[in-house]
């Protein structure tokens, strides 16, 4: 029964024109990336044949310090794709099915399912379809950027002789992989980024708990996040002669430091610990409630 319940849910989760509206407006938004950054790389290409043909030299000795893995959306952030999709993240995110959970709220349709399945299978079933929904609003388009820019830039492995021009140093989150295993190194990010923003989605339905209005609902994580983003440019990022961690997930989520380094599992991992405070407080306050 759960699975069917889960199953039903997955579908009303990523089934509807709501979740590709969202997945086709994010990939819109990295193509506001992937334009530029092959726009950068033909032109150094360019350059380097004209020098090649100048000098009669043929072989690239700098072909490493230009290569994929710092020309996708995930590794640079100067561009405006970059910046507005980490910026919007969270309203993509929470939009698919945050919006509709609100609205089965409102209409009644929770009490009628809850009276067939159960309360906490109805509701471990939606978490798991929000969970899924707002990981794959995330990564799908990210996804679709580094396999376009594949089809533009060699997926040369980076070296560490060039580190200036990837802004990946050894204390880097990650680093390891990024200059050894550079594909398991984006996986690895787009699963930090899946799990982070599944959590995020998941946000909506213990704001639903407090809040009716489905469209302060949808934006409350953003507004959030983007509090907190200001609170850490404005009152803890205060002295240029600090080396701080970012806390930011407008920041830390892409897989290039953007500010400063998260140089460790313990940011992130508590920032995953605090959400999954939130969702089991949600949880424990609605169980002895009836009414919906």
């Amino acid at each position: 029964m759960l699975w069917n319940n889960i199953k039903i849910e997955c579908k009303k989760a990523m089934g509807t024109r709501l979740f590709l509206f969202v997945v086709l407006t994010g990939c819109i938004i990295t193509m506001f990336s992937l334009v530029p950054c092959v726009r950068s790389y033909d032109r150094y290409i360019s350059s380097l044949r004209n020098i090649s043909e100048e000098f009669s030299y043929i072989r690239n000795p700098m072909m490493p310090s230009q290569t994929l893995f710092n020309y996708w959306i995930g590794s640079e952030a100067v561009t405006a794709g970059s910046t507005n999709y980490f910026f919007l993240f969270p309203v993509l995110v929470c939009l698919p099915y945050g919006w509709s959970y609100c609205k089965e709220r409102r209409s009644g349709y929770i009490r009628n399912v809850v009276v067939r399945t159960g309360k906490w299978r109805y509701h471990l079933s939606k978490y798991i379809a929000l969970f899924l929904s707002g990981g794959l609003a995330m990564v799908i388009p990210l996804l679709f950027n580094f396999l376009l820019t594949a089809m533009f830039v060699p997926a040369v492995t980076p070296d560490p002789y060039y580190i200036t021009s990837y802004g990946i140093i050894s204390s880097s989150f990650l680093s390891e992989f990024f200059y050894t295993r550079p594909f398991l190194y984006v996986f690895l990010y787009l699963t930090v980024d899946f799990i982070y923003c599944g959590l995020l989605a998941c946000l909506c339905a213990a704001c639903a708990s407090f809040v009716k209005n489905h469209v302060i609902v949808v934006l409350l994580p953003f507004i959030a996040l983007l509090g907190f983003h200001y609170f850490c440019n404005s009152f803890i990022y205060t002295s240029g002669d600090v080396v701080y961690t970012e806390i930011s997930p407008m920041n830390f989520l892409r897989a290039v430091p953007s500010g400063y380094d998260t140089n460790s599992f313990v940011v992130i991992t508590g920032m995953v610990i605090l959400l999954l405070l939130i969702l089991a407080a949600t949880a424990i306050r609605e169980a002895p409630d009836e009414v919906y």
